[in-house]
């Protein structure tokens, strides 16, 4: 499609690195934004999804390896970005370690913190799959529909666009928790949805993929994971949902103010 979006003498700048760049840092202000909504302290959250930004992009790289290349598990071609491989939920697991253990340490409420996150991460997912899109890989198996894609990079038949599902996925995912704001009972309940529904939309779109190959009984590692996150959810959700504690009080909800 247009991997190279800008060619100078002195840089490139591509559209994956572009478009993911544009995701995290909308996800990051809108991530502030619910902080500040619900009285939370932002220097310590901005400083979190610095940090964090890191430890995705290694978290990323490593499942990629795991999936793709574990022959190829070494120190020197890990750091070899230039050759690619980043895979998606690496670095949402290893965020999520991360944050738990930097708002342990500074002992900011992590469930809250972690529905803000839930809130502005389906906007990184918009941008950055659309940058796929525009690079050309994750791309999905052939079809005959009339959206189908092709790929220079692929072949000469059309395919499933699985880069454009995923950033539809986000945009409805974005909707549905916005929907759901007013609704939520308990602190973690956002960033819970947040990961079954995708975990949920992953799962489906992975049928649709064509480069992923089988881990699990028949299911991709994505698949694996996402089954994963969506019993997960469910489990810590009912549990959230047993816990006084975490309730969230009609005066606490964001955009309400104590009089």
């Amino acid at each position: 499609m247009h991997p190279l979006l800008l060619e100078t003498p002195w840089f490139n700048v591509y559209s994956y690195g572009f478009m993911l760049a544009v995701g995290y840092s909308l996800g990051t202000l809108w991530i502030l934004r619910e902080a500040g909504r619900a009285g939370l302290p932002k220097e310590a959250v901005f400083d979190m999804l610095l940090f964090q930004l890191v430890v995705g992009v290694l978290g990323s790289r490593f499942l990629y390896l795991i999936e793709y290349a574990p022959d190829k598990l070494t120190l020197q071609y890990f750091v070899s970005f230039q050759s690619g491989g980043l895979t998606f939920y690496g670095a949402v697991i290893s965020s999520f370690l991360f944050d738990l253990l930097f708002l342990k340490w500074k002992r900011i409420p992590f469930w809250q913190i972690m529905d803000c996150v839930g809130f502005g991460l389906p906007l990184g997912i918009v941008f950055a799959r659309f940058g796929c899109f525009l690079n050309g890989c994750c791309y999905g198996g052939p079809t005959s529909l009339p959206w189908g894609v092709v790929f220079s990079g692929v072949g000469p038949q059309p395919v499933h666009p699985t880069q454009l599902y995923e950033s539809i996925s986000g945009l409805v995912i974005f909707i549905i928790l916005q929907k759901y704001r007013n609704r939520q009972q308990n602190h973690g309940e956002i960033f819970l949805a947040c990961m079954a529904l995708y975990g949920a939309f992953r799962f489906l779109i992975e049928i649709c993929r064509a480069d992923n190959p089988v881990f699990f009984w028949g299911m991709t590692l994505s698949q694996t994971i996402g089954l994963g996150m969506i019993l997960g959810s469910y489990f810590i959700w009912r549990k959230i949902g047993r816990t006084p504690g975490m309730r969230v009080l009609p005066m606490s909800k964001p955009g309400r103010r104590e009089p």
